[in-house]
């Protein structure tokens, strides 16, 4: 932290000078316009021209010789990055042209606008001023709620499937929200006009997205794996009942993000180490059974990452007020 004196400049106002290298770094030249925004008892620089239209950024990716994993990723990348136009160029495109269209639909907002033999124009028509992070975190919340409760029902019908979907649907908004999260950092001012959003709070809307993501991904796999299983009804009637606590916990530590109680996260806290001692004594009666350990290691996952949810409400809930 750098300290800098007031001086007084005639009788009404005050000046205090800016560090030459925030200077530098914003390219900024004697008479170019700042602006400041109060926020309490604290003031918000940025430069004249944030308050701009955003560039319209653009991706060329050349797609000869990858995989169709490797171009799905590569346009995730660009698409998180908020380029608006993601062009797809190649002489492979026609033997690739299914797996393609459906990377793309799978992105919000993203349309296929132009398609010749060779290139794929596609471009995106979100407005990201509008888009709110925190109601895509309940958006998110409320699917994967849905798939832990339904993947508690696995033995009695092979809902595999529509877990699977659900877990897409997740994964698209957790794009979104990546891209909104990246895109208010870039743009502070904008994320205070619009949101009241300061750093702090995109650091945690971020933290809470990646674990709901990432517990979406892990019921889908324990479905994946519990669909295959053969064990006594006792034991299915154990792993259901499990089931159901886990989806308690989720939906408890839910409880304790959306109130900001970090006493209630804390309290949370506390019910990693007994799940997984739970989960312990479940392996050591069905250690030969085909699939079971790798249910098993996915339900660790499962309870690990909610666990890490919950550290966002008593870590980042403690930091000293933003507003």
């Amino acid at each position: 932290m750098e300290y800098r004196k007031l001086i007084s400049f005639g009788k009404n106002s005050f000046v205090v000078s800016l560090p030459k290298n925030w200077v530098r770094q914003s390219k900024l030249k004697k008479g170019d316009l700042i602006y400041i925004e109060e926020n309490n008892q604290k003031l918000i620089l940025s430069k004249g021209d944030s308050e701009k239209g955003t560039e319209e950024r653009q991706r060329v990716i050349l797609i000869d010789g990858k995989s169709i994993t490797l171009i799905e990723r590569e346009i995730n990348a660009a698409y998180i990055a908020n380029c608006r136009n993601i062009i797809l160029k190649g002489v492979e495109l026609k033997s690739k042209i299914k797996e393609l269209q459906r990377a793309i639909q799978n992105l919000i907002a993203l349309e296929i606008m132009e398609q010749t033999s060779d290139v794929i124009y596609a471009k995106d028509f979100l407005n990201m001023d509008k888009v709110s992070i925190e109601e895509l975190i309940r958006k998110m919340d409320v699917i994967a709620r849905t798939m832990i409760k339904e993947s508690s029902r696995i033995f009695a019908e092979d809902n595999y499937e529509n877990i699977n979907d659900r877990d897409r649907d997740v994964n698209r908004l957790y794009f979104l929200l990546y891209r909104a999260v990246l895109y208010n950092l870039e743009y502070p001012m904008k994320a205070f006009k619009n949101f009241n959003y300061m750093p702090v709070d995109l650091l945690k809307f971020h933290f809470i997205g990646f674990y709901i993501e990432g517990i979406a991904d892990e019921v889908r796999r324990t479905a994946r794996f519990a669909r295959k299983i053969s064990v006594s009804a006792h034991d299915k009637k154990q792993l259901e009942q499990f089931f159901d606590k886990v989806e308690r916990y989720y939906t408890d530590t839910m409880k304790a993000i959306y109130a900001k109680d970090s006493e209630l996260g804390l309290k949370l806290s506390e019910l990693k180490k007994a799940y997984l001692t739970e989960l312990e004594e479940l392996e050591r009666k069905n250690m030969q059974v085909p699939d079971f350990i790798k249910m098993l290691s996915r339900q660790r996952r499962l309870v690990s990452f909610v666990h890490n949810l919950g550290r966002t409400v008593y870590t980042l809930n403690y930091l000293p007020a933003t507003r």
